[in-house]
């Protein structure tokens, strides 16, 4: 069989070219790569002090206290990107479960260590996350060059 002629073919577009859902689906990645790690955190301390508390709904007690976390969740945003990037690295390669099943379980990992990281600080909250995320961009590398 021969190919159509080139007039007959149809054209390639680029993702960020003419489809409209290219953008919305790129500015998507960003959220949820800046808020993963802060969300995983504030659902991990919810799940231990939760029940501690008695059974309390003071709602001024849990808006004050979020209010007081709020700055210290700021600087967890940033140390969620590596593993993020990774896995998005993954994900362009076209391995996009391997990105979920390698994600998922070191975003984990990454939620418990920067719980007992934070009492030592930020910078070492930041070294756990580049270290959990260093299996993703590893198996990216990996991968990248075996294709």
């Amino acid at each position: 069989m021969s190919t159509p002629p080139l007039e007959l073919q149809s054209p390639t577009v680029h993702p960020v070219g003419m489809d409209s859902e290219a953008p919305r689906k790129r500015r998507g990645f960003w959220p949820l790569a800046l808020l993963w790690l802060p969300v995983g955190v504030v659902v991990q301390a919810a799940a231990r002090f939760l029940p501690d508390a008695g059974g309390t709904s003071d709602a001024g007690m849990w808006v004050t206290a979020a209010i007081m976390a709020s700055s210290s969740l700021i600087v967890l945003a940033p140390c969620g990107l590596p593993l993020a990037l990774g896995c998005r690295r993954l994900w362009r390669l076209g391995y996009r479960r391997a990105a979920w099943w390698i994600g998922i379980p070191l975003g984990a990992l990454t939620v418990a260590a920067s719980v007992f990281a934070g009492l030592l600080g930020p910078l070492s909250i930041a070294v756990w996350a580049l270290l959990f995320s260093a299996p993703a961009w590893g198996a990216w590398w990996w991968l990248a060059r075996r294709a």
